[in-house]
């Protein structure tokens, strides 16, 4: 369950502490460190009880970066999972940062789909965990497996529900980029049925719309997941969207309907430029008795994608077609056909004949009904309004349109999105299918000459349509804000900590974009609404809130509000200051900050020291040539508004040749 994957662990095994081998036995010591085996007799914690309230049972899973135990809460008796950091990694900043992370993803999403986290903190002995529900089920892996592939009637309902979790992680401005048939967990419920449960969020990217609250963690350039159900884009180490976990689904439905992985090489490289270079084998010869319909194959081809341009925009849309197989394959959305002929067995009466082609043709006409009723009728979710039906006209169009732009068929192309205009206009998806036509529109109109003014207008409409979707984006947020701000008060609810701690990458990211469009007075809303939240909730000395802090300066100073700016950057200063052992590049950024600010006002005075602290720390830092570059242009400019020329015109050079060398690398 965590980056590593976490490997199911046998009571009577024994692993290191030191290296987290695992072994099986009569042996005592680790053949690589020498170090004493650990087990069930000889666990520190195991029959001990943890955070005060936790008594541990057993082991429940090993993996890389962590350990799982079971065990029981004193007082309430509720069995639940403790995941726990290992000892050697208590120390390691990173790790305890995805670690941190992996709760703060799972906490913030509440669904019956995504793996329930309780409780999160860090004991009276600095012992970092979280506690989660204790899933008694197996994985998909293990079902796989066990049966060798899944039956597409029984697997369509997995699918689904893996969808409906993977997409309130989306919402929530996270991307799971990890997802595989390991971390999918199946319950059997009271009636029979299936609950799919998302698993293992750490190694989750919590900021899909910026992409920069854990810029640290996850720059690009570097690859995380499982090299098996790893994207094109995330092979490449190149920035990634929830996209990619639509690839990575469909490497998973792959991989449950044929019993194969769609691409394995004989090592980590060679599997990864199969996912840049090759298809996979069609379901005719990887499988050619599992009768899989084509419908379904073709929507598996769609989510494997090689550009993530032709994939599902969304998981949701995804998810409406996988109804629409399943009401028109199985004959209803919730229930198998053969489920309907059980309920309803034929009558033997000798007194009254039933014609079987009739009773088949009557079953076949109700179907049939409640199928049509269905697409034309179903209003989709609260989210995604618009029927089955509209949605697949215009996907179809969409199709369309590709076809005539390569054809080059531009009067074609251009009648064809007019049509799916009209039709994504109506859609209450956040206007996501209206502005992918948009987009579409404007590459007509690039490609057609003669159409400039046409491509002129469209721009002005995408970024009408754009301008109004981050509005409802900041209105919702905003609701966000104020529910958790309602909610308990701080240091009562580590889980509310978290949730409010969870928020503020896509806080900012919206901020962000309204700020890039000088929508200043939401902006302004938004951002001091937030900063109460977060001092209410995380404390005024948080990074959270001296994150915000800065945001909201910003907005104050393109208000050209100085005087409300200015203590605000003293405050950001002041947090950083106090935690610039762990984060010195934030703070010689926010000191610069201040400095420059108060250069502008002429207060030479107070910036003078400013930017020598700024520039002191900048140069002690290894690996961070950009904030090197900022501070020393900000002190060049004190230093030629302080008549120190010769100074300045040194200090200007040096940024010029660091930022040269940062060119050609």
């Amino acid at each position: 369950m965590d980056n590593q994957g976490t490997q199911k662990v046998n009571i009577e095994q024994k692993y290191c502490p030191c290296c987290y081998q695992q072994f099986e036995g009569a042996i005592e010591t680790c053949p690589a460190d020498q170090t004493v085996l650990r087990g069930p007799k000889n666990d520190p914690w195991i029959g001990k009880t943890f955070a005060d309230r936790y008594v541990v049972e057993s082991i429940l899973g090993l993996g890389g970066m962590s350990i799982v135990y079971r065990a029981k809460h004193k007082l309430m008796n509720r069995i639940v999972a403790i995941k726990m950091l290992h000892q050697c990694l208590k120390q390691d900043i990173t790790a305890l940062e995805r670690f941190k992370l992996e709760a703060q993803a799972a906490s913030s999403l509440n669904h019956q789909n995504v793996i329930t986290v309780y409780d999160f903190g860090v004991t009276a002995d600095g012992e970092p965990f979280f506690v989660m529900d204790l899933l008694e089920g197996e994985s998909l892996k293990d079902l796989i497996d066990r049966k060798g592939r899944i039956p597409y009637d029984r697997a369509l309902s997995l699918f689904k529900q893996i969808c409906d979790g993977l997409e309130a992680a989306h919402k929530a401005g996270i991307i799971h980029r990890d997802l595989k048939p390991a971390n999918i967990i199946i319950t059997k419920q009271d009636d029979g049925s299936e609950l799919v449960r998302l698993v293992d969020f750490g190694i989750a990217k919590v900021t899909a719309q910026s992409g920069k609250a854990d810029q640290h963690l996850t720059k690009t350039g570097e690859v995380f997941g499982s090299p098996i159900y790893m994207s094109p884009e995330q092979c490449l180490g190149r920035e990634i969207d929830g996209r990619s976990d639509i690839y990575a689904l469909g490497c998973l439905m792959y991989e449950t309907l044929s019993g194969d992985v769609p691409f394995v090489g004989s090592g980590f490289l060679e599997t990864m430029n199969m996912h840049v270079g090759e298809n996979a084998k069609p379901f005719h010869i990887v499988a050619p008795d599992a009768g899989i319909p084509q419908e379904l194959e073709e929507v598996i081809k769609r989510c494997m994608a090689k550009n993530p341009d032709d994939r599902f925009a969304t998981v949701g849309e995804l998810r409406d077609t996988l109804v629409y197989l399943i009401t028109s394959l199985l004959g209803s959305s919730s229930i198998h056909i053969s489920s309907i002929s059980r309920a309803n067995p034929i009558s033997k009466s000798p007194s009254r004949k039933i014609s079987i082609a009739g009773m088949v043709a009557s079953v076949v006409g109700i179907l049939l009904v409640g199928l049509l009723g269905f697409i034309a009728f179903y209003p989709g979710p609260p989210d995604d309004r618009g029927t089955p039906l509209n949605k697949l006209m215009w996907q179809v169009t969409m199709s369309d349109v590709d076809g005539a732009l390569n054809d080059k068929k531009y009067p074609e192309a251009e009648d064809k999105l007019k049509h799916a205009e009209s039709l994504a206009s109506a859609f209450g998806d956040g206007k996501s299918r209206l502005m992918t036509t948009l987009r579409k529109k404007g590459e007509l109109y690039d490609q057609w000459d003669g159409h400039l003014e046409a491509l002129a207008k469209v721009n002005r409409q995408i970024n009408d349509v754009e301008t109004e979707r981050i509005t409802l984006e900041a209105k919702r947020i905003l609701a966000e804000v104020e529910k958790i701000n309602s909610e308990t008060v701080a240091g009562t609810d580590g889980r509310e900590q978290l949730r409010a701690d969870a928020k503020v990458p896509t806080l900012l990211a919206t901020a962000k974009k309204l700020h890039g469009r000088g929508l200043y007075v939401m902006e302004e809303q938004l951002l001091t609404k937030a900063l109460a939240t977060a001092k209410k909730k995380l404390g005024n000395d948080s990074i959270q809130t001296a994150e915000i802090s800065s945001q909201l300066a910003d907005c104050y100073i393109s208000k050209r509000e100085f005087d409300k700016a200015n203590p605000l950057l003293e405050s950001v200063v002041a947090v950083y200051k106090n935690k610039q052992d762990t984060k010195p590049d934030v703070y010689a950024m926010a000191l610069s900050k201040l400095g420059q600010f108060d250069c502008d006002r002429n207060n030479f005075a107070k910036c003078g020291p400013e930017l020598t602290e700024a520039l002191k720390v900048a140069r002690s830092l290894k690996g961070h040539n950009d904030v090197l570059v900022l501070c020393i242009r900000s002190y060049a400019d004190f230093a030629s508004q302080t008549g120190k020329e010769a100074e300045a015109t040194k200090l200007r050079k040096e940024a010029d040749t660091l930022d040269k060398a940062a060119a050609s690398q």
